[in-house]
């Protein structure tokens, strides 16, 4: 044979050997690499899942809770011109005025009454427990909770 002809056969032997092993690969040693092939596809689709989490939860507009702001209202009068203040709504004497609930002070900074809802007796609205009856009393501000109004600018809002 000639040299072309040797060279010929060498690379077809090569070929043949390529072929062989894709054909018919190792699977052991292709065992052992797949932890190289799914650790970092399973870390990239955690990043990622995580990442688009992160991005809905810092852009997604919720509900937003502010404190109501509510005027005090003029207590109502009885037949003898005398104010009459609700038990468990703190009080202003002085101006007559009954306040929301969960307030303790006027805004000129005086402190407020609390009528009783169980003895009667008048106390500051501070103070969390009846010194007459020991009935407990707690008062919370009351809280709105506002949501937009409609879906956010853009979208199929602009068609």
């Amino acid at each position: 044979m000639s040299e072309i002809g040797a060279r010929i056969a060498d690379l077809i032997d090569a070929l043949m050997q390529l072929l062989a092993a894709i054909v018919t690969p190792d699977w052991g040693a292709l065992i052992a690499l797949l932890p190289l092939i799914v650790v970092p596809l399973v870390l990239l689709y955690l990043a990622a899942t995580g990442g688009i989490w992160t991005l809905v939860a810092v852009t997604k507009r919720g509900a937003r809770i502010a404190p109501r702001d509510e005027a005090p209202i003029a207590a109502p009068r009885g037949g003898d011109g005398q104010p009459h203040y609700a038990p468990g709504r703190p009080f202003d004497a002085r101006h007559a005025l009954i306040y929301p609930a969960g307030q303790h002070r006027a805004p000129d900074g005086t402190p407020l009454s609390l009528a009783c809802p169980g003895c009667g007796a008048v106390r500051l609205a501070e103070l969390a427990r009846c010194a007459g009856c020991g009935m407990e009393i707690r008062q919370r501000s009351v809280v709105r909770l506002e949501r937009p109004a409609g879906p956010p600018p853009g979208g199929s809002a602009n068609a």
